[in-house]
């Protein structure tokens, strides 16, 4: 598969804050990643998340798409072949070895309150945590930010290098 045609997905367990959707939908449009949601996230179609979202301009609005259980969601990306990474302020294993160039990745994003379930976390493919030196968590609109500029950067570099090699 070609890189530039692979894209990020975030997967969200119960997205409940319309503020916390707003940022994510603008770095969604910012860097074309598809969103996926399960549990009981609030509507997309909420006045306040339409409101903000309307006031960018947006030409284009992300792919949306919603699972009854994170668990169906889990087994329906494996099947189709993309590695699910779990994010939790108590992983061991570094973000930063994720590798987007070479697997398509899918980032998975419990609630602040309550993180991702122990069984939604045995089913993935690795669970990490950003690495940070004075803090042990970031509120969940910047840790998208963080992880999903990360990964756009990885495949971005990845397109660069690719196009100077076929020169």
């Amino acid at each position: 598969m070609e890189n530039k045609t692979k894209k990020i997905g975030l997967l969200f367990d119960s997205l409940r804050s319309p503020y916390d959707i707003a940022n994510i939908i603008q770095v969604a449009i910012a860097l074309d990643c598809d969103i996926y949601t399960s549990g009981s996230c609030i509507d997309f179609n909420n006045p306040k998340i339409v409101g903000k979202v309307k006031s960018w301009k947006a030409t284009t609005y992300p792919t949306i798409k919603h699972f009854d259980k994170i668990e169906d969601a889990i087994n329906q990306f494996h099947s189709e072949g993309k590695k699910v990474y779990g994010t939790s302020p108590y992983a061991t294993s570094d973000f930063y070895s994720i590798d987007a160039t070479s697997e398509d990745v899918v980032i998975a994003f419990g609630t602040e309150s309550t993180g991702l379930s122990k069984k939604a976390m045995e089913m993935m493919d690795g669970v990490t945590t950003l690495p940070m030196r004075n803090l042990g968590f970031l509120t969940l609109s910047i840790a998208v930010s963080a992880v999903a500029y990360e990964l756009n950067r990885q495949i971005q570099l990845a397109n660069d290098n690719s196009k100077k090699l076929s020169r």
